[in-house]
């Protein structure tokens, strides 16, 4: 698991507490995402992967000094299909953060 997900505070990984407002799985296409794009991250991001970290909190993203966290639509959609999620849940769970605001 990347440290960059890790909570300092609990030592478990941050898990957004709801979708961001421009989420990959908000209706719309907010990410102006490439026809395939969406499929691709689910793809690669289910399976051995630890799941989607959510744009808005990358840290070349517009919030860098917030830290990453796990998407939350991707968790509650793609997450029981995911082996890192799933070890985390029976080991101790995530940490719950609020997406960035707009002015962070």
């Amino acid at each position: 698991m990347s440290d960059s997900l890790m909570d300092r505070g609990t030592g478990k990984p941050r898990l957004l507490s709801e979708q961001c407002s421009t989420c990959v799985g908000r209706p719309g296409n907010l990410m102006h995402l490439r026809p395939g794009r969406l499929k691709s991250l689910i793809r690669d991001n289910t399976g051995q992967s630890m799941g989607l970290t959510c744009h808005q909190t990358l840290g070349y993203g517009a919030s860098p000094e917030y830290g990453e966290a796990l998407c939350r639509w991707f968790y509650d959609t793609y997450g029981h299909l995911t082996n890192g999620i799933r070890v985390m849940e029976r080991i101790g769970g995530f940490t719950e953060v609020d997406p960035p605001s707009k002015e962070d």
